[in-house]
């Protein structure tokens, strides 16, 4: 007997379905039988921004359990789950930056499986020019005492030698991002790398509501730790976990910590914990692959702070390694100390720094960073010119009518849109 037309065609389709599912069905079956764990969210080469779910897809055959899963970003561990659901939150940045997301499951009685994936930089095309150019001056007076009460007309700003009006002035304090930079090479073992962790927890009491700050740790490459947060748990959490080992991307670090910096609306500070010495850990060659000028530039360019907090009792007697040619920083010379190297950075950007002999002064020295931060004054000027012109252009702040000391940027560049500075060369 036939069958219908109508009936014949869907008995046709299930016979084509279920030839075309068999192989499917037998696959999945032998797949069944192997643990696999694969990251689902966020998608492998997406954009990652602010707080972020990552999901876990985990297959674990009927007799196999499951011991744990971890979840590691940028080589940092930030869960570890038990139990589904196999999710978590991490706070993702302002997607400036690309992260390698890792998922490694832990069974039972041994054997592990793992995966990775990872997502892009924000790419924004268009770029916007900042109107203001910012200054945050210390002043102290010749016993090393902070001023305070100052008003606008007190203060004279010039740019290239050339007196600016003053546009907006204020004593509060503006917006804080922070970026606390800690060497952990071999060379920082044992009770410098505890005095380092108390003295950075310490510099964690400056930070007030609206305020953010970013942990990074540099030995042979540098890491991010704790990318930027609001929590000063999570910072907290970031700096108790450094260890010492391996050698010192010191210039590497500066670079990156200030270009992770350069996005923020209102004070950026990078505060450095380091000897000042770049170099590999087998102690052959440098440590970096940015040279010195290039993280001085990224420094400036970025509009950065810069506190160095040199730790050692001979810097001013230590040499860094020597260059081929001279630095743009310093014409004359090929070679530079480690105290004057870490001072030029900290000079330059308004900063200042800060000299610990040894473990026992280290706190001391992120305290008097934290009191610096407290009394800034804020003002800015229309810089003179209606486009910027890639320059480097220098800036003075004067007290001039009291016998002070005014510790100020020297100076930034005035980048043209979708142009690097000059100077600049990464």
């Amino acid at each position: 007997m036939s069958l219908p037309i109508a009936r014949r065609s869907r008995s046709n389709a299930f016979l084509a379905v279920g030839l075309t599912v068999l192989p499917w069905l037998a696959w999945t079956s032998i797949r069944a039988a192997e643990p696999a764990v694969e990251i689902v969210a966020p998608r492998n080469r997406s954009t990652a921004l602010g707080t972020t779910t990552i999901e876990v897809r985990v297959s674990v055959p009927p007799d196999r359990r499951v011991e744990r899963l971890e979840i590691v970003v940028d080589d940092r561990l930030i869960a570890t789950l038990t139990a589904p659901p196999w999710r978590t939150t991490w706070d993702a940045g302002d997607g400036s930056t690309g992260h390698r997301l890792e998922a490694r499951l832990v069974l039972e009685g041994g054997g592990s499986v793992h995966t990775s994936s990872a997502t892009t930089a924000l790419v924004i095309q268009a770029r916007i020019d900042v109107d203001l150019v910012n200054v945050f001056p210390v002043v102290r007076d010749p016993s090393g005492d902070y001023v305070t009460g100052l008003a606008a007309k007190d203060f004279v700003v010039l740019e290239d030698g050339v007196e600016q009006p003053i546009a907006r002035f204020t004593a509060e304090q503006r917006p804080l991002r922070i970026a606390i930079v800690l060497d952990t090479s071999q060379s920082m073992d044992g009770a410098a790398i505890e005095s380092a962790r108390k003295g950075a927890l310490a510099l964690l009491d400056v930070l007030q509501p609206g305020d953010d700050g970013l942990v990074v740790a540099f030995s042979d490459r540098v890491q991010i730790l704790q990318d930027v947060t609001p929590a000063r748990d999570r910072l907290a959490a970031a700096i108790e976990s450094v260890r010492a080992a391996g050698g010192t991307a010191l210039y590497d670090a500066i670079w990156r910590a200030s270009k992770r910096l350069e996005s923020f609306d209102g004070r950026r500070v990078l505060v450095l914990l380091s000897d000042g010495r770049d170099e590999a850990s087998s102690g052959f060659g440098p440590g970096s692959l940015h040279t010195l000028d290039e993280a001085r530039t990224q420094v400036l360019k970025s509009d950065v702070m810069l506190f160095a907090i040199g730790m050692g009792k001979n810097l001013d007697g230590e040499y860094a390694r020597e260059w081929t040619r001279p630095l743009a920083s310093n014409p004359g010379s090929t070679r530079v100390t480690l105290k004057d190297l870490l001072a030029s950075l900290a000079d330059a950007s308004g900063g200042r720094l800060l000299l610990s002999p040894g473990p026992g002064t280290l706190r001391r020295a992120f305290e008097h960073v934290a009191t610096d931060l407290r009394n800034q004054y804020s003002l800015a000027y229309v810089p003179p010119r209606e486009q910027g012109d890639g320059k480097f252009h220098a800036i003075e702040v004067r007290v001039p009518r009291r016998k002070v000391e005014v510790v100020a940027r020297r100076g930034y560049f005035a980048a043209r849109a979708g142009l690097e500075p000059e100077g600049a060369t990464r």
